[in-house]
């Protein structure tokens, strides 16, 4: 029973409700390890509390150690009133944390306004942190956007725009399965992507940084830089099954807003076939509908979320498990 409920986060509440057990302090089994978590927080306000229990969930894949979850953030982030309560009432400070005995750090995607990173509002924030963790933390495991921060900070990589966005489900395989962080890991399996950048795993290599998870469609998915204490994903192992269904929500409803100027193409490999006919069907509803806003509230999400599965959820929280083992024997 490893999620140890410190706070009042009410995330611990809601993956409570899910059956993944938690516990207070004072019932804690203290033959076991423990392991402190910080959790720099960056995604955007909507997806806020869904990144925590995300996390929380793979987090607790380890049933034999007491996981301890800091969430907290950084200065340069915009926030909405509701959210920018949620981070005063529930998230530490930076410096709290940093003077905090933390063994762990996660440090989640974020959404960016700027074509470099480094001219992005969070971006000196970010770096500090950075740095801060290959002095101070055993490891830190870095998702989507922070792996290509991690990349420009750390070996002077700066990641390529892609021509289309790479989303959706991918099949992959372990590259290095002597690894002790792919341990069990089946050699073929498909996880998740959501970007419109990406860093190549050979341009990691030349800087010494072992790929252990690669995709012949998508690229590198998982490395690690054993010196630095660094573990990246290029993807989004956390991710639930219906997130790409959301998001592929979001952005129909920026069309239909006039905010982009195509209809988006579904997520590649996510949609089953009879889903896929659900939501082209809902395409020509909307591309003809005399008020296309008026339309949206005809998006099937119902009938697109019964056909989607989580075909990853194995396979992350084995890496997560795998994580864990290691930071804590």
């Amino acid at each position: 029973m490893p999620l140890v409920q410190h706070n009042d986060l009410p995330s611990f509440e809601r993956v409570r409700a899910e059956g993944v057990p938690t516990l207070a302090p004072a019932d804690i089994d203290t033959s076991l390890p423990s392991l402190r978590v910080g959790f720099l927080n960056m995604m955007p306000d909507l997806a806020i509390a869904a990144t925590e229990r995300q996390f929380l969930r793979l987090l607790s894949a380890h049933e034999q150690v007491n996981i301890y979850f800091y969430p907290f953030t950084i200065a340069g982030i915009d926030r909405a009133d509701q959210a920018l309560e949620h981070v005063e009432k529930y998230y530490i400070e930076v410096s709290s944390m940093q003077s905090m005995q933390i063994d762990a750090l996660v440090i989640t995607g974020a959404n960016v306004t700027q074509p470099l990173l480094i001219n992005e509002p969070f971006w000196e924030g970010l770096e500090s942190i950075l740095h801060w963790a290959t002095r101070n933390i055993r490891s830190t495991l870095c998702s989507c956007l922070a792996t290509h921060a991690a990349a420009k900070v750390f070996y002077g990589i700066d990641r390529h725009h892609l021509d289309s966005k790479c989303w959706g489900v991918f099949k992959h395989e372990v590259v290095a399965p002597e690894h002790a962080l792919v341990k069990d890991v089946e050699s073929n399996f498909v996880m998740c992507h959501s970007r419109f950048n990406d860093v190549s795993g050979k341009a990691l290599e030349a800087n010494k940084v072992t790929v252990l998870i690669q995709s012949e469609q998508v690229g590198m998915q998982m490395a690690v830089d054993e010196e630095l204490g660094m573990l990246y994903f290029q993807g989004h192992p956390e991710y639930d099954d219906i997130s790409l269904l959301k998001e592929y929500k979001r952005e129909i409803i920026r069309f239909a807003g006039g905010q982009r100027d195509d209809y988006p193409p579904a997520p590649a490999g996510y949609f089953s076939s009879a889903a896929l006919n659900v939501a082209q069907e809902y395409r020509q509803q909307l591309l003809s509908a005399a008020n296309r806003i008026d339309a949206l509230s005809e998006f099937p999400e119902d009938e697109l979320q019964s056909h989607v599965s989580n075909q990853w959820r194995h396979i992350s929280q084995l890496l997560f498990r795998n994580w864990i083992h290691a930071l804590t024997h």
